[in-house]
């Protein structure tokens, strides 16, 4: 069965797996090798997806949606039609498609998956890309930052060589920047650092807004926030402009059908390459920020960097490569098709995972955590005291997976129990609590009754490949402790996830097998509801998806065999 490694984009998206020693892109059902990253409801009140979605935009701009993916981890909602969604949903009806696509041109099921996120995305982020997934029936092997899986797709041509490669990843949403070093077949990332809303849509944007005005100012129009229909032309026809600008040196903007001065007329504007440039100058410069705080990070300097990498569309923007070469004074590689480079190198992965690759003849990598993480804590800044300062445990750049701690002591004579409150930020000089973001906390009791001071409690953070965070705090003097896996700041909890899934995908009830194993299926998913392990809830909840798969599939022989280590799961608890 192959793991399949797929690029969940801003923009676009595609899929890839490992055959033959290398990683190769899988079609989707209209035989592209991209998918646009639209998700809607058409008019007979069915989900459509892709370009099929895309296609729709403009006239059904209220029952169409992209963009999704800046939304994730947030508790913002998505309205289609009627309808709201929370981010995770969206996403997990593009995957369960993606995953459809990949099963047809495979030939076989697959329940698996690499997926890639933003390596600036942060825990919340990182645990709505998982439920979104478990919605669409795949278990996530890793979570894999973009600019890595970049790199390994570089790195499978270059195993030979000793670099130091920044690879500039520029999507339609986000923007990261990532250092790593290339030697003996191992890929050593050093340092990232990125900005989660500095996408081609800013592009976009700034195209839209020159058109409207030009709209304004040549035939007096004036396009209302509420006009969907207008906006979603404009839309369409900035995005198209952006793309014919980096091939041309001039575009021709037409939005058809536009009502002027009592007539019905297609408004034409042509714009230069140039002035298009000028107006997204500071957009660029921005990134040019980004390559700078990168580097700072490890003390780096442009000469240390050998060459660099460019992956995501927004770098076949001119204006993006000729400023990343002048700023840096380097090469630019696009050897590696910069839409498919993040694919192909999630199905590397997959393919060292699930021992598809020689780990001898192949590669190895490590990866880093891309925040600084710590607590909340009392602490003197120039001679005096103040509350709710940032105390770093682990800094951001720290390879992964790692565990680092640090002692705190009690603030107040007989203080019996403390609240832990954990935090993370990009910022390495971070002071205050205030600038950063809360990710989770907990109280422990049972400190032993002492003097202020004498008491010594200590905090442990591990963070793993998957960019999931652990905390473990331990009063010292007695072995008294708790912890707290941070996975509880996704819109959607497991249970919610439970609650939701059939809505994406009920069509395991609609073979002849349903009847057998549906008290099983409810059994075990209220058991799930009344389970406080989490270990545990993934582990039964992982076992019901794979029983829905197989009884989608009809494969009565593998649905029995999950029917009972399911029942067997339940008796043991």
């Amino acid at each position: 069965m192959a793991i399949i490694g797929i690029d969940l984009g801003t923009s676009t998206c595609e899929i890839a797996y490992f055959k033959d020693g290398k990683p190769q892109i899988i079609l989707n059902d209209k035989g592209e090798r991209i998918t646009p990253s639209y998700v809607g409801i058409d008019t007979n009140g069915d989900i459509v997806v892709g370009q099929d979605a895309k296609d729709q935009f403009i006239g059904r701009r209220q029952f169409t949606t992209m963009e999704y993916k800046r939304l994730m981890g947030t508790n913002e909602k998505i309205r289609l039609g009627d309808k709201l969604y929370f981010p995770e949903e969206i996403s997990a009806i593009m995957l369960k498609y993606l995953k459809e696509c990949a099963e047809k041109y495979l030939k076989e099921e697959v329940t698996e998956a690499v997926i890639t996120v933003p390596a600036n995305f942060n825990n919340n982020q990182r645990e709505a890309t998982l439920n979104a997934a478990k919605l669409a029936g795949l278990k996530v092997e890793r979570l894999i930052n973009e600019p890595t899986a970049a790199a390994l797709a570089f790195g499978l041509k270059n195993i030979d060589k000793n670099l130091k490669v920044l690879v500039f990843d520029f999507g339609g949403g986000t923007l990261d920047v990532t250092v790593l070093e290339i030697f003996d077949g191992v890929i050593d990332v050093m340092s990232s650092y990125g900005d989660p809303f500095l996408g081609g849509k800013d592009f976009d944007e700034r195209l839209c807004e020159f058109i409207i005005q030009e709209m304004k100012r040549r035939i007096n129009f004036h396009v209302a926030q509420d006009d969907f229909l207008t906006m979603s032309k404009i839309k369409a026809a900035a995005e198209e402009a952006k793309k014919n600008l980096s091939f041309d040196k001039e575009a021709l903007i037409v939005i058809e059908n536009v009502y002027s001065n009592g007539n019905i007329i297609d408004f034409k504007i042509k714009i230069s390459r140039e002035e298009f440039e000028e107006m997204v100058f500071d957009l660029v410069e921005r990134a040019g920020y980004i390559i700078d705080k990168a580097l700072e990070d490890k003390d780096l300097s442009y000469d240390d960097i050998d060459l660099v990498l460019m992956v995501g569309g927004t770098t076949r923007i001119p204006l993006v490569r000729k400023y990343v070469k002048e700023k840096l004074n380097k090469d630019i590689k696009t050897e590696i098709n910069p839409d498919e480079a993040v694919a192909l190198g999630a199905a590397i992965q997959a393919a060292i995972m699930s021992g598809k690759m020689d780990e001898e003849k192949g590669l190895m990598i490590t990866d880093i955590c891309p925040y600084n993480l710590g607590v909340a804590s009392v602490a003197e800044i120039n001679g005096q005291l103040f509350a709710d300062v940032f105390s770093k445990i682990i800094e951001r750049n720290t390879t992964i997976p790692t565990s680092k701690s640090k002692e705190f002591y009690t603030l107040y004579d007989n203080q019996t129990e403390v609240e832990i409150k954990a935090y993370q930020t990009l910022d390495n000089d971070c002071l205050f609590v205030d600038d950063a973001t809360f990710i989770g906390s907990f109280h422990l009791s049972g400190i032993p009754e002492n003097k202020a001071g004498k008491e010594a409690i200590l905090v442990e953070f591990s963070y793993d490949l998957n960019g999931n965070i652990k905390i473990t705090a331990t009063i010292k003097s007695n072995g008294i402790s708790k912890d707290l896996e941070i996975k509880n700041q996704s819109s959607l909890s497991l249970d919610q996830v439970i609650e939701k899934m059939d809505a994406i995908d009920d069509s395991w009830k609609k073979s002849r097998l349903a009847s057998k194993y549906k008290i099983t299926i409810e059994t075990a998913e209220k058991k799930i509801k009344q389970m406080d392990d989490i270990k545990l809830k993934n582990e039964l909840f992982d076992l019901v998806v794979k029983l829905k798969e197989y009884i989608k599939n009809e494969d009565e022989e593998n649905a029995d065999l999950i029917d009972g280590r399911i029942l067997d799961f339940i008796l043991d608890i």
